[in-house]
């Protein structure tokens, strides 16, 4: 899609006299580099300061309907949408299941949690607004769910990966589409690879949300990643250090914008991702593409062989890797004038597991180990150490 300067420009219109972003934002930009040069980014710290004022501060909001919870910053943090959001939510989400063949007659189990947080009304909704019968089953008592599943003919689940094998081993069919969420899946190979043994002939769906703007991208038919719901939300990419735009394909940190929130609109909000975005022919009218979904976050960057590195990106690397048993730990030195990385694991890794984390480590650091250790126990620590001088 092209930069959606029409949206940006009647929101800045609209945002004007907003107590949080009052004399804070142009009335107009040219661009998407005028929209990232004159429009400060926000921190999930502003949120939760603004939150925790009486009455929600300048986020407060008499039209919301709905008011879930999300931990930030040590205690929980109010979620609100209006029923505009509501109904702008399930219209995006509509299109998506639409593409995947869902409609009246189908029947949805949800296994997300409901008590206080997010995921579980979020696909209740939209699957009742899209006609499609739905059992608020939430997570927990396999066997019971199962056969429930069973007895209503379900054909569309909604849940944890891993709660779904559970369901499955209990006897509930294989459904004709599972929407993941709460876990890496695409992300988890080995994870992945269980669920697509187990469910052989299901559509699988990834997706990616955050609890204070959701929807923010699915898997669609005929692609892979996840798509962004780019109705409702503007995605940037950003330099974590200098926040800098970075051009289409650069690893960097992941910044997002409601496009037509009523309740806690956010502008420029740095999500603490680690993505790619990439530009696609349209797939179901999107063409904004989070190729690997999100990999890491953005702690502690250690800047080596001209790549930055982020200890949180070695959990991507090491995870469902046969051998590992604990902590991990990549060691940043130099020798000759260059450096040396060593990822030092705790466990037992045979010749393929080895080569596994190699090619690993290489696609997602985008450089190559030059050592890989493993050690019976990893004594507590850092999980990225410079021992450069």
């Amino acid at each position: 899609m092209s930069f959606p300067l029409d949206a940006i420009n009647a929101l800045l219109e609209r945002l004007q006299h907003h107590p949080f972003y009052a004399g804070r934002l142009p009335e107009k930009i040219a661009d998407a580099r005028d929209f990232a040069a004159r429009v400060p980014l926000m921190r999930r710290d502003d949120l939760v300061a603004e939150m925790r004022k009486p009455g929600f501060g300048a986020f407060a909001s008499p039209q919301a309907v709905r008011m879930n919870f999300s931990p930030m910053g040590g205690g929980l943090v109010p979620i609100l949408q209006t029923a505009d959001d509501l109904a702008r939510m399930n219209a995006a989400c509509a299109t998506q299941l639409s593409a995947c063949g869902i409609g009246p007659g189908d029947v949805c189990a949800v296994t997300f949690g409901y008590h206080l947080f997010v995921a579980g009304l979020l696909y209740q909704s939209q699957m009742e607004a899209h006609g499609v019968a739905c059992i608020p089953a939430g997570p927990g008592e396999a066997e019971r769910t199962a056969q429930l599943c069973r007895d209503a003919g379900v054909t569309v689940l909604a849940g944890n990966p891993s709660f779904a094998l559970r369901l499955l081993e209990a006897g509930m069919p294989a459904p004709r589409v599972f929407f993941a969420g709460g876990e890496p899946f695409t992300g988890n190979r080995t994870l992945y690879d269980r669920v697509r043994q187990a469910m052989p002939e299901t559509q699988l769906v990834d997706s990616f949300s955050l609890s204070e703007v959701l929807p923010v991208a699915r898997t669609f038919p005929g692609g892979e990643g996840v798509h962004v719901f780019d109705e409702l939300v503007y995605a940037e990419v950003v330099d974590p250090d200098t926040a800098e735009p970075l051009a289409d394909g650069e690893r960097g940190e992941l910044v997002l914008t409601h496009l037509c929130k009523q309740a806690q609109p956010l502008l420029r909000y740095r999500t603490g991702d680690l993505t790619v975005l990439r530009r696609t022919a349209p797939l179901h009218g999107r063409t904004v593409n989070l190729p690997r979904v999100v990999f890491g976050r953005t702690d502690s960057m250690i800047k080596a062989k001209g790549v930055k590195l982020y200890p949180s990106e070695l959990r991507t690397v090491l995870l469902g890797i046969p051998g590992v048993t604990g902590g991990h730990r990549l060691e940043v030195g130099a020798s000759e004038g260059r450096d040396r990385l060593t990822l030092v694991v705790q466990g037992e890794l045979d010749e393929a597991a080895r080569e596994s984390v190699r090619r690993a480590f290489k696609s997602q650091a985008l450089v190559a180990l030059d050592g890989l250790e493993t050690v019976e126990s990893l004594p507590e620590g850092p999980a990225m150490v410079d021992r450069r001088t």
